[in-house]
C-alpha cells in the first residue's frame, strides 16, 4: 500500500514501512530531508535467550532508519537497497524504548552513504552505525 509522503514536499508516494516492520513493531517517526527516525518498544518476542534485546532487532531498526532517510532524497522512480552496514553495539538493552536516527552523509548518483545512532528512550547510546546504500533508477 502506498500513502502519502510524511515530507509533503518530498519527490514521489511514501513507499510504507511494510510487513517486516510491522511484525517487529517498527513504527517511523520522521522521514524528510535526509532525516528519519524510527522506534520499536521492547517487548519479549525482541529478547535473546539471555533477556538482552537481539542485535538483529537494533540492525534491522538501523537499517529502517538509514533506508528511511535515503528514501526521502530520492527522486520519483527511483529506490534503494542496503548494500552494507557496519554496526558497533555499545550496551545491552532490556526493555524500553529503542530509537534510531539516521541521515544521509553523502549522496551520489548510484550511491548513499549514512550514518545512524541508536538511543534508548533514556537517552542512552545503544549502536553506531554507518551504511552504504545503492541507488537503482526505474528502467525506461
Amino acid at each position: 500500500m502506498t500513502v502519502a509522503r510524511p515530507d509533503p514536499t518530498g519527490p514521489g508516494p511514501d513507499p510504507g514501512v511494510g510487513p517486516f516492520a510491522e511484525l517487529l513493531g517498527v513504527r517511523r517517526t520522521l522521514m524528510a530531508g535526509g532525516r528519519a527516525r524510527f522506534e520499536v518498544t521492547v517487548g519479549p518476542q525482541h529478547l535473546n535467550p539471555h533477556g538482552i534485546v537481539h542485535g538483529g532487532v537494533v540492525y534491522s531498526l538501523v537499517d529502517y532508519a538509514m533506508g528511511g532517510a535515503l528514501t526521502s532524497r530520492l527522486a520519483p522512480g527511483e529506490r534503494c537497497a542496503t548494500l552494507e552496514i557496519k554496526i558497533n553495539y555499545l550496551a545491552p538493552v532490556a526493555a524500553g524504548l529503542l530509537a534510531a536516527e539516521a541521515g544521509v552523509v553523502d549522496r551520489t548518483a548510484r550511491v548513499g552513504v549514512l550514518d545512524a545512532r541508536v538511543h534508548t528512550g533514556g537517552g542512552e547510546l545503544v549502536a553506531l552505525a554507518m551504511g552504504t546504500f545503492y541507488i537503482q533508477t526505474a528502467k525506461p
